[in-house]
């Protein structure tokens, strides 16, 4: 039985359907020639996006929000499409013969060969970062102006610790909370052709963040606010997808935030002040990014949004850098923290996403959460190390000395942590070690105000976006029986994730598309999740490779072998792969069913050419996976093993008269509308339009430093991975936290590789492998 509210009677249509009948298709059946229907069924597209109902806000997602998110991903789509492509934007230096076209390519080119397309796809791809981090800056301008501090309509001030230990308790606070009804209005929408409304998209697709952040803030009436669907479609031509909000919205805009409407028309500079003596200095936002003259290459520049950014003050000439920017940030909160008792960031969340219920002494005295570790061993002392060493004026002040102060005088000085650990320890515990890197990850590559970088997190959407384009939903006369297909497969997705707490699950994108539609309710999203599961479920950001590919192969496995039909409804070449992975003959012995459903795959989708195209197809959905150092050498093994999964498909079809699965030699996608080419297509891999473009952003969106001594690493004797960089190892890999939780680690996946569950590697959590936050309950999230 599924957990999902509306999946009971598709579940019984499921049960009632015959193990040999295929799965309906994505696309409606021509009735004379039994193909896709695209062309030959056209269909009133604007009365259909002009008649969804988003009047109301339901517990779970409706057909009607998943159509308006797609309707506003396209609009997304077009938006950045016109940004990478006006030649000259921002000063950034492109090719001479550039005329903003999409380019074709030799179909036979040779591999490697960067002799112009993949330095003129950089180019674009530095407009959009650009375009981006500008819009980062103007939504953190919303967000300081227009987002009230609130609770249930009335003002409230910054969480305090003392809140987290109040008997009367806050772990359902984020039910709490009242829908600011404003901002749904039409007439106070953000700007789109700003890309705040991108921004608040994306922050929102990072469900605990965006919770720690309002919580945090005392802004938990915004929490409680869903996405705006109905006045964003309102204005969202049905057509060419343009925004076009009224002019009173735009009036309200200027005048609230003193800020352009459009993000083009803003000022060029981005003010900052200088840490040491506080003088405003005003900084180009790139300088000197682009293709270089003497061979063509991209070379990264020196502005605020550039890699090496760096500037001297006006006034002391104190040098300024991004590093310098992250740790002023940790001052600033270390000084609140002191002051006011406002708790750090990444402190306030136990490891299953939610406010820890407060726990009492005999004697009455409430005891501090593990999560407030941080917190308490700062204000106990250690903040006077920290203030020190990072003082601007001693010239040194970096990440990496507040990282070496904590392992040498922090989690080293038996007084401190006597006087930070609830019942006068000596040591830590391993909950206690997760609360110091969920709060380091706040800081590394990360000067925002915010719990992570916006913009990686909106560059990262990207690839979603791209990808829902490819496939085209929003134009497919079975739009409406797609929405209710890839509802019911959410509610099985949900389903898995709840009976499998310490795994990490990893959606196919017709499920994502649910899966995020439901997260743009935070309120709603975070009872259902709480209340089906016991823990608020994250989408995480950031999954190594290879790890999300085999926690995918695992997914595909447990679906199939619950709903005896496919997960991923592809016949691409790497989908057969991981379907004969989890394939045996005793298999097909004993459960027939399951494998008849396979063997009607192929004619599942009517045109078998767009069922095997990866690019068309809603198979692995991975926007969030990243490279981290040891990834060349996991990538091939796992090439070995899909190899050889893949041979076997191919001898399979072979022998039953199907079609074997194609793969070509080379593989041209497009980035950022150029081809860059790459020998076979992973679909699990980091995009090729994102794939080593550290040169373009000043932190990369696409890889993060896992190993010791590397900056954005964890600090020594708290192990980690990518936990360090709010991220999570799926199943415990890397160092990772075996569960969803992004930015600790949430289950029992195991600690392998040094996991922080493990007796091997060096774990933290000692001699069984239930993984950081407790081998049953701790984990369970969704990739």
């Amino acid at each position: 039985m599924s957990l999902f509210p509306f999946d009971d009677k598709e579940s019984k249509k499921s049960e009632d359907r015959k193990p040999s009948d295929a799965p309906p298709a994505y696309t409606e059946e021509n009735e004379t020639q039994g193909g896709p229907s695209h062309a030959a069924a056209p269909f009133d597209l604007a009365a259909r996006l002009g008649s969804l109902d988003l009047a109301s806000s339901p517990a779970s997602p409706t057909s009607s929000q998943c159509i308006a998110h797609l309707k506003f991903l396209q609009a997304l789509y077009h938006l950045r499409q016109d940004v990478i492509t006006k030649v000259g934007l921002f000063g950034i230096k492109g090719s001479a013969h550039e005329d903003g076209e999409i380019a074709e390519w030799d179909p036979t080119p040779k591999y490697g060969d960067k002799s112009g397309a993949e330095p003129r796809a950089k180019v674009r791809e530095k407009r959009w970062e650009i375009y981006v981090s500008r819009a980062v800056d103007r939504f953190t301008a919303w967000w300081y102006t227009q987002i009230p501090t609130t609770y249930k309509g009335a003002r409230c001030g910054m969480l305090k610790r003392g809140n987290m230990v109040d008997p009367q308790g806050l772990e359902n606070i984020a039910l709490k909370g009242f829908p600011i009804v404003q901002l749904a209005s039409p007439d106070q929408l953000p700007p789109l052709d700003a890309d705040v409304l991108m921004v608040w998209h994306s922050y929102m697709l990072n469900p605990r963040n965006f919770f720690e952040d309002c919580f945090r803030s005392g802004k938990m009436d915004f929490y409680a606010t869903p996405f705006p669907w109905q006045s964003i479609c309102a204005v969202i031509d049905n057509l060419a997808f343009d925004y076009k909000p009224s002019g009173t919205a735009q009036a309200h805009w200027e005048s609230s935030t003193g800020l352009r409407w459009d993000n083009l028309y803003d000022s060029f500079t981005k003010r900052i002040r200088c840490p040491k003596c506080n003088q405003a200095n005003d900084v180009p936002w790139t300088a000197g990014a682009g293709l270089t003259g003497y061979d063509g290459s991209f070379k990264p520049g020196y502005g605020y949004a550039d890699q090496l950014f760096g500037t001297a003050c006006y006034n002391c000439n104190t040098a300024i850098n991004h590093d310098l920017l992250r740790v002023t940030k940790f001052r600033r909160d270390v000084q609140n923290l002191v002051m006011y008792d406002i708790p750090m960031p990444g402190t306030i969340l136990d490891t299953n996403g939610k406010p820890p219920k407060v726990s009492i002494r005999i004697f009455g005295t409430p005891l501090p959460p593990p999560n407030d570790f941080p917190s308490s061993i700062i204000k106990a002392g250690l903040h006077r190390e920290i203030m020190d060493s990072t003082n601007p004026s001693h010239g040194s002040a970096s990440m990496e000395v507040i990282k070496t102060t904590f392992e040498t005088s922090g989690l080293r000085d038996k007084f401190l942590l006597s006087q930070s650990t609830a019942g006068n320890r000596a040591w830590t515990t391993k909950e206690e070690r997760i609360a110091v890197r969920r709060m380091m990850s706040r800081y590394w590559h990360n000067s925002s105000p915010f719990a992570l970088d916006l913009v990686g997190a909106v560059v990262r959407q990207g690839d979603f976006v791209d990808k829902m384009n490819n496939i085209d939903w929003i134009h497919s006369p079975a739009l409406s029986s797609t929405m209710v297909r890839l509802l019911m497969k959410y509610g099985r997705f949900i389903t898995i994730m709840a009976n499998h707490p310490g795994r990490c699950a990893v959606p196919t994108l017709d499920i994502d598309l649910a899966w995020h539609t439901h997260q743009l309710s935070p309120q709603s999203y975070y009872r259902f999740t709480t209340t089906l599961t016991g823990q608020f479920i994250d989408h995480n950001d950031k999954i190594e490779e290879n790890d999300l590919h085999g926690a995918f192969t695992w997914t595909s496995k447990v679906y199939q072998e619950l709903y005896e039909e496919p997960y991923s409804e592809c016949t691409c070449w790497y989908c057969e792969a991981v379907r004969e992975s989890h394939s045996s003959l005793l298999d097909r012995v004993f459960k027939p069913g399951k494998h008849a459903a396979l063997d009607n795959l192929h004619d599942a989708n009517g045109d078998p050419t767009v069922a095997s195209n990866p690019l068309l197809s809603p198979h692995i959905s991975a926007h969030n996976a990243v490279r981290t150092e040891n990834t060349d050498v996991a990538t091939r093994v796992e090439h070995a093993r899909i190899e050889a999964n893949y041979n076997k498909a191919c001898r399979r079809a072979k022998k039953k008269g199907h079609k074997e699965p194609e793969r070509v030699t080379y593989y041209a996608a497009y980035a950022w509308g150029y081809p860059v080419y790459m020998p076979i297509y992973y679909p699990y891999a980091v995009d090729p339009a994102y794939a080593g473009s550290g040169a373009v952003y000043p932190a990369d969106p696409a890889y993060v430093a896992t190993g010791a001594g590397n900056y954005g690493a964890c600090a020594a004797g708290t192990c980690g991975g990518l936990v360090a960089s709010g991220g999570c190892g799926a199943n415990g890999y890397n160092g990772g936290c075996g569960g969803g939780v992004g930015g600790g680690c949430g289950g029992g996946g195991g600690g392998g590789g040094g996991g922080c569950g493990g007796g091997g590697g060096g774990g933290c959590g000692g001699g069984g492998g239930g993984g950081c936050g407790g081998g049953g309950g701790g984990g369970g999230g969704g990739c």
